[in-house]
């Protein structure tokens, strides 16, 4: 592939990322006004209708193929994004984004199991050094104390690991635009039927309640979601996962800058660690290659 169209790609899904990084922070303001599901109710459906809106006349032949694999990638990322808020309500937004972005890890070994090919050594190394930065992230009184909020956020992980797979199999059989267009639509009239049922019709009528919602919606949603399979495209599903790295290093600086939270000494320990072993895949090949003589 053009080294300059993988840059570009690069670039692009470090944007989406570091915007999908601020939805937690606006998350936050906006769970104290309403519920998670009903948070995502009206997050989504707004986010799919100024999409189909917009893009009406841009969105390429939509046939059976594309629908089911749009609604696929979308049905994991309704899961990643339901788990995520209620472990969101129960812990601060920086741990959840480190524990939630475990998924680097996750990415490579599903994607080599579903390859049939054994990982390599480094992105081993890796889950382990990872492995390691989630106990400290969750130790508590000198023993690992995993709570209820960080289990959910672990689950929304594993959500989120099938959803950048199946979104790195399937946007390179359709078009990337519209396979994001219609994960969007699929969450939006998911997330809003599961939100009526679940904690029942509800209309926030605090002006800064639709502020959030409107910046998820526009910002987090039309871009972040819709733009990542256009990124991944271009890319490997090992390189797409690695980027997760941003999302809880920026949720946490946000975390710190907006709503005075801090990890403590076992908190940075753990998420200096989880960083680290998303650096190790990235510089194995590097240490792998002979040194030029002088």
């Amino acid at each position: 592939m053009d080294a300059k169209k993988r840059n570009r790609a690069m670039i692009l899904l470090f944007t989406v990322i570091s915007l999908r990084a601020t939805s937690l922070l606006f998350a936050t303001t906006g769970l104290s006004y309403m519920g998670p599901l009903t948070l995502n109710g009206y997050r989504f459906p707004l986010a799919a209708i100024i999409l189909l809106f917009i893009f009406r006349k841009n969105i390429k032949k939509v046939d059976k193929q594309v629908i089911i694999h749009g609604s696929i990638i979308g049905f994991f990322f309704l899961l990643t994004m339901t788990t995520e808020l209620i472990g969101l309500k129960m812990t601060n937004s920086s741990t959840t984004s480190f524990l939630e972005n475990t998924a680097i890890i996750f990415v490579p070994l599903v994607d080599a199991l579903l390859i049939r090919k054994i990982p390599n050594a480094s992105v081993i190394i890796s889950a382990l050094v990872a492995l390691a930065g989630v106990g400290f992230l969750t130790l508590k009184d000198g023993h690992i104390g995993l709570t209820l909020g960080e289990f959910i956020c672990l689950l929304s992980a594993l959500a989120y690991t099938c959803a950048v797979v199946a979104t790195d199999r399937f946007s390179k059989r359709d078009d990337p635009f519209t396979l994001g267009i219609i994960q969007v639509a699929f969450i939006g009239v998911s997330s809003f039927v599961v939100a009526m049922i679940a904690e029942g019709p509800s209309f926030p009528t605090a002006p800064k309640a639709w502020g959030v919602i409107i910046f998820l919606a526009i910002v987090c949603t039309c871009f972040g979601f819709t733009l990542q399979p256009v990124a991944q495209s271009k890319l490997s599903a090992a390189i797409s996962g690695l980027f997760c790295a941003f999302n809880p290093l920026i949720t946490a600086i946000l975390g710190y800058i907006f709503l005075n939270e801090r990890l403590g000494t076992n908190g940075l320990i753990g998420g200096a660690l989880i960083l680290t072993s998303i650096v190790i895949p990235a510089i194995a090949p590097m240490l792998k290659k002979p040194v030029a003589e002088c």
